[in-house]
This record gives C-alpha cells, sequence and structure tokens, in this order.
C-alpha cells in the first residue's frame, strides 16, 4: 500500500514540474500550425478585452487547459490540454 501511495505522489510531483506554460504553449503552436497559428494568437490577443495575450490557461498543477476568447467579444474556444509537457489538441467536434 506504501508503494501504491508513494508512486501516486511521485507521479503527482513529476506532472506538476512538467506542466507546460503559455510560452511552451505558444511554441507548439507555432511549430504545429506555422504561421497561421502564431497569427491565430495575435488576431485573439487583439480582440481579446484587458491585458490578455489571446491564449489563457486553466491551471490544475498537473495539468493545464489552453483556450482562446471568453473575455471579449470572442467566444471561449478550446484549443489543447497540457499534460507532462506534451499537448493534447481538443477537437470541438467530439465535445458535442
Amino acid at each position: 500500500m506504501r508503494l501504491i501511495l508513494f508512486l501516486l505522489i511521485s507521479l503527482s510531483v513529476v506532472l506538476a514540474f512538467t506542466n507546460p506554460n503559455e510560452a511552451e504553449f505558444r511554441s507548439y503552436m507555432q511549430k504545429k500550425h506555422g504561421i497561421a497559428g502564431s497569427l491565430s494568437l495575435k488576431v485573439a490577443s487583439i480582440f481579446s478585452a484587458g491585458t490578455s495575450t489571446g491564449v489563457s490557461r486553466d491551471n490544475y498543477i498537473i495539468c493545464s487547459r489552453y483556450y482562446i476568447g471568453g473575455d471579449g467579444i470572442l467566444p471561449r474556444v478550446d484549443l489543447a490540454w497540457g499534460v507532462g509537457g506534451k499537448f493534447f489538441d481538443i477537437d470541438e467536434d467530439d465535445e458535442k
């Protein structure tokens, strides 16, 4: 039982330290979508209200959800989950 608890705590600590930030997500978008990915984030930052940089992050300690919009005239669109230094795109068609 102690071994399982130790492994769960160790996994949680590793995931917390490898949780990607917004800069890493921007780099991922640029690598995956090229100039179109970079431009879409720039356009989102123009239309977002306040001091938002276009892309926002919901941080859940061991993982993060990245989205654009939701704070201005753009509706919220979830883009990806970040876990363990990797990104997993969210397909909007599957959620509806």
